[in-house]
């Protein structure tokens, strides 16, 4: 049986490593999808952060509610929270990015902080991703005239 085999060019790839078992999240900076799931999901995140704290500040002063049943509640809304920031995050760093980068480990602040630690690496993808499009235009525009 015959296998379809793209060779891949590394430099257009943005390659983060995330944990310390040697594990990677990279990015295909041809991939003319990525800024825009770059965009949604920095959007999102912060959206998704709210709605955990409202709903968390809202179950803590329901004076109709005992100490057990805000427990449950807080958790019930803590595991909504990580659920969707997983998704939201997978969605662009690739799926099982969470996993990777967390392991097992929930905490509400590993998710806001990923977001800023994550800021200067969308710098250096911007400029690896200008060089990949200039690649491409090279490649592919007729150099003999002024038509693509």
């Amino acid at each position: 049986m015959e296998k379809l085999i793209i060779e891949r060019d590394e430099s257009d790839f943005y390659k983060l490593e995330v944990n310390d078992n040697g594990d990677y999240i990279e990015f295909d900076l041809t991939d003319i999808g990525l800024p825009e799931r770059m965009i949604e999901a920095t959007s999102k995140i912060p959206e998704i952060d709210e709605r955990y704290t409202n709903g968390v500040n809202e179950v803590i002063t329901d004076e109709n509610l005992t100490d057990v049943e805000k427990a449950i509640k807080i958790t019930e809304i803590e595991n909504k929270f990580f659920e969707e920031m997983n998704k939201t995050y997978d969605a662009f760093l690739g799926e099982g990015a969470c996993k990777k980068i967390f392991g097992g480990k929930k905490s509400h602040s590993q998710y806001i902080k990923m977001l800023d630690a994550l800021e200067p690496h969308f710098e250096k993808m911007h400029i690896k991703q200008q060089k990949a499009k200039r690649k491409l235009a090279d490649r592919y525009l007729n150099k003999d005239s002024d038509t693509l």
